[in-house]
């Protein structure tokens, strides 16, 4: 066994712990207006996300972005139906700038995933499996107002994690940002030096943190489910470079040197309107998904291995389509095997049952 696979195994028990102990433990105070104030001592990072504007809803009252996790310091997490911190949809955000609907949220450092949303619980759709009946818990209507990224890794990445910046510089983000790290000259790293570092635990190399970082919206990234009718996007996190005092708009970009980013073309500017509210319509679950993608985001990564810790500590609640890819090994249950064979598949060492292979209904 090797001393990557080693740790990523000690790891599964140190985060399903830390689950156990956070559905028992002390959490965070939430203020007067529904925001996250940190347990003392906590160290946090900070995150800003950009709300589409068309997240808003006067009638229902969403016009602020929340933030939702489930393990790590703090959570808002469920038992038995109720919850000891911030119940769905958690936490509001911070306001950083309301007129450009930019948010943000002092995070603990160790949450592994976040979930972004217009701070507005829909309640729950359910189908009558014989008649085919909808019904919702509080209507239809406040049901597609509430609208919500899907699961957004916020530890870190390393090369492999996030295909925008594995392509970058045609192919040689990582290897710049390491020798700049590594290096005694720092300017590839910008006003970012501070989010890069070299990961030991896995032997993953140069990693960077989203410390600073703003995670925007892709309009076209976005899953349906059949099963519960969840519409859920995705995105990235971006280097946030803040306002441009000539042209008065936020910007943000792939490489954390913002000379650099415009000279190689990836500064965009921060619109809140250039999302629509797309009219989707539920696709098939299985639909090109792989054994261990729980999150189906087209990646196998902690991400997923640490869904699967948490669902098996009842930390969150998994759908019957999440549930089968869940499970690897395809035994009818999901435990701990199931997520140690997400981690062997993510090292290459074997024993890891059909995860990366394509879901076939049985």
């Amino acid at each position: 066994m090797t001393k990557k696979l080693i740790s990523m195994l000690l790891s599964i028990a140190m985060v399903l712990s830390v689950a156990v102990v956070g559905i028992s433990g002390v959490y965070a105070a939430i203020d007067n207006d529904g925001r996250y104030v940190p347990s003392e001592g906590t160290a946090t990072k900070r995150l800003y996300f950009v709300m589409p504007e068309s997240w808003k809803n006067e009638k229902f009252g969403a016009d602020s972005a929340g933030s939702f996790w489930w393990n790590g310091s703090d959570a808002c997490v469920f038992n038995g139906g109720s919850s000891q911190a911030a119940p769905w949809p958690g936490y509001k955000m911070q306001v950083y700038d309301a007129d450009a609907n930019i948010f943000y949220i002092d995070i603990p450092s160790d949450v592994p995933a976040i979930i972004f949303n217009n701070c507005l619980n829909g309640g729950e759709r359910e189908e009558d499996a014989e008649t085919g009946k909808v019904t919702f818990e509080f209507g239809e209507e406040q049901f597609k107002a509430a609208v919500q990224t899907k699961d957004v890794c916020c530890d870190y990445y390393s090369e492999g994690d996030s295909t925008y910046y594995d392509k970058l510089l045609d192919g040689e983000f990582w290897a710049k940002a390491q020798e700049a790290f590594e290096g005694n000259d720092k300017t590839f790293l910008g006003n970012f030096k501070d989010n890069f570092f070299i990961d030991t635990d896995f032997d993953l190399g140069i990693s960077m943190t989203f410390n600073n970082m703003i995670f925007v919206i892709n309009p076209n990234d976005y899953d349906v489910s059949v099963l519960s009718g969840k519409v859920m996007y995705g995105g990235e996190f971006y280097f946030f470079y803040g306002k441009n005092e000539e042209t008065g708009k936020y910007e943000y970009g792939g490489l954390p040197n913002y000379d650099m980013a415009k000279e190689n073309g990836v500064v965009s500017v921060l619109d809140k309107s250039v999302f629509p509210n797309p009219s989707v319509q539920p696709t098939d679950p299985f639909n090109d998904m792989i054994y261990g993608d729980v999150n189906n985001d087209g990646l196998i990564t902690i991400v997923d291995a640490t869904i699967v810790q948490k669902y098996i500590v009842n930390v969150a609640q998994l759908d019957n389509v999440n549930q089968k890819l869940a499970d690897v090994d395809v035994d009818g249950v999901i435990t701990v095997k199931d997520a140690t064979a997400v981690q062997k598949y993510i090292v290459n060492v074997d024993g890891y049952g059909k995860t990366g292979e394509k879901f076939a209904a049985a």
